[in-house]
């Protein structure tokens, strides 16, 4: 027979996962609309066909973002226990939603669109991010990964670097105006994107020092 305050310990340690769970099947399905709403604008809106579209999907790093965060979100939604390459997945997705919405409002124009654009265009660069790190800091669940595996943050970031660069040497079209360089010369290419990949690997640092952090605290208390 359980005891009253047995019973209450448990709906104690349940409360965190399932808030969690609630917290990230919200940002997953956000992240599904958002990506699905940018999709048929470009084919509605912008006339494009079904395959140029989910194209651009792939072009445009802050699609590729979102698409990533959803999947993600889901798979810890749906699973509540941890391992390394979730940790990673999940350090990855933040590091590049930060870094979506650091380059819009410094590198980009910050100003929403109208309409429908405009909706997507404040979820994808300010809800989606802002909703992330918000989970994780209040929620969790940890993105503790090794110093020696911090490297991993980068991996979908330069490969999808590698895609469009290749890509704009054949069509001569780039999907940021700082990647062009024909127009800016490849050191002003180069300088950055390595500063980028640089804000990436110390936004990932932070972030597994802080979880390190309180898995420590937590261990201590």
């Amino acid at each position: 027979m359980r005891t009253r305050d047995e019973t209450q310990a448990d709906i104690a340690m349940r409360t965190p996962v399932a808030a969690r769970q609630a917290a990230y099947t919200v940002i997953s399905v956000v992240a599904a609309l958002t990506s699905v709403g940018i999709w048929l604008l470009m084919i509605v809106d912008e006339e494009r066909s079904v395959g140029a579209a989910t194209l651009e999907m792939a072009v445009k790093f802050t699609n590729v973002t979102v698409v990533l965060v959803g999947v993600v979100a889901a798979w810890i939604a749906l699973d509540a226990a941890p391992s390394p390459a979730r940790a990673i997945a999940h350090l990855t997705v933040m590091v590049m939603a930060v870094v979506t919405a650091i380059v819009n409002a410094v590198l980009l124009d910050p100003t929403l669109p109208s309409g429908w654009w405009g909706v997507v265009d404040l979820s994808q660069h300010y809800a989606i991010p802002v909703a992330v790190v918000a989970a994780w800091a209040t929620l969790g669940p940890p993105a503790e990964v090794p110093a020696s595996s911090s490297g991993w943050v980068v991996v979908v970031p330069f490969a999808w670097l590698m895609f469009v660069l290749a890509r704009g040497m054949v069509t001569e079209s780039y999907p940021y105006d700082f990647l062009d360089a024909a127009e800016h010369g490849w050191v002003r290419v180069v300088a950055t994107v390595s500063a980028l990949f640089v804000a990436m690997l110390a936004i990932g640092a932070s972030i597994s020092t802080v979880d390190r952090r309180r898995s420590h605290d937590a261990r201590s208390s």
